[in-house]
């Protein structure tokens, strides 16, 4: 039995609040359990319905009432009742850093949690082009927001890439299908996109792929620790590109020597967030950021 409360509304703290901890708890019952949740609502729970049917063989149609996760909270109000001979509750297996398992307290890895996606949701692509051994176009899936920590500048982004022999997959979000997400980002060799929700999809890359995380100015910490770091530990390529104070769109909000740009840190959350989460996109200066993508063609060559 556990909660999708809190952030589960939210597509990384899904997967690095819930869905990760899951697995480790469920995965050694071999899909002999029955999943109980509170605190849920019903597009939460279809929306990552072939999770549970991963993992359990009595989640068979999240549509039919006995045939989908029990919620207990539904249960409660109709007056029913469930007995079980056993119960757990909670997950375990919680790191304190994003996207990652505590391998003191797992036999798991986020390797095996990788695995068990593309079984679930049946992808194909377990390992990136390497380019020695293809004459094919690398694919990048560039994943470009639509309202805030968006580029601005997206059809030059695409022409570069497309100049150094990139196969390009544009896609403004990444995370209200999760099905179609997983098969998008499984196809890509190289995945890129501005610090966001939808770089949680590097769960779902073949291994050896890239993933290029494009940082708003003021946003480093949530940067590495959100995406940088977790990536360390899923067999995929980490690139990082620091845009510069020129490039970020705060530059038309703010003078040069206002404290937005002098001292960040001196912001708390409330007033952090709306400033450089909310209201920061990005020019990006592809002078600047082709090495980049040169670099990434690089490691698809390794």
């Amino acid at each position: 039995m556990f909660s999708l409360g809190a952030y589960f509304g939210h597509y990384l703290h899904a997967f690095s609040d819930v869905l990760v901890s899951l697995f480790v708890t469920a995965r050694p019952f071999d899909r002999r359990l029955h999943l109980l949740v509170t605190d849920g609502h019903h597009l939460q729970v279809t929306k990552f319905s072939t999770v549970w049917q991963a993992l359990s063989r009595y989640v068979r149609n999240i549509s039919v009432q006995s045939e989908s996760v029990v919620d207990i909270d539904t249960v409660q109000q109709g007056g029913k009742a469930h007995c079980f001979s056993r119960v757990m509750v909670g997950l375990k297996g919680r790191d304190e850093k994003e996207l990652s398992i505590n391998s003191s307290e797992s036999q798991y890895t986020m390797k095996d949690f990788r695995h068990f996606l593309r079984s679930a949701y049946s992808l194909d692509k377990t390992t990136a082009t390497h380019l020695r051994d293809h004459d094919g176009a690398p694919r990048i899936l560039i994943i470009s927001r639509e309202k805030t920590r968006a580029f601005t500048n997206l059809e030059e982004i695409v022409t570069t890439a497309r100049e150094l022999g990139f196969e390009v997959v544009t896609v403004t979000e990444l995370d209200s299908n999760v099905s179609r997400s997983a098969r998008l980002a499984n196809r890509a060799d190289v995945m890129m996109g501005i610090h966001g929700a939808g770089l949680t999809n590097m769960v779902f890359l073949p291994e050896d792929a890239v993933v290029i995380q494009v940082v708003p100015f003021a946003v480093d910490w949530f940067a590495t620790n959100y995406f940088g770091e977790p990536s360390k530990g899923m067999e995929v390529r980490y690139l990082e590109y620091k845009i510069e104070r020129e490039e970020s769109s705060l530059v038309k909000q703010y003078p040069p020597d206002d404290v937005v740009f002098t001292d960040p840190s001196s912001f708390r959350w409330e007033e952090f967030s709306p400033i450089y989460m909310l209201n920061q996109n990005v020019t990006l200066n592809v002078t600047r950021f082709r090495p980049v993508l040169l670099e990434a063609l690089e490691l698809l060559h390794q």
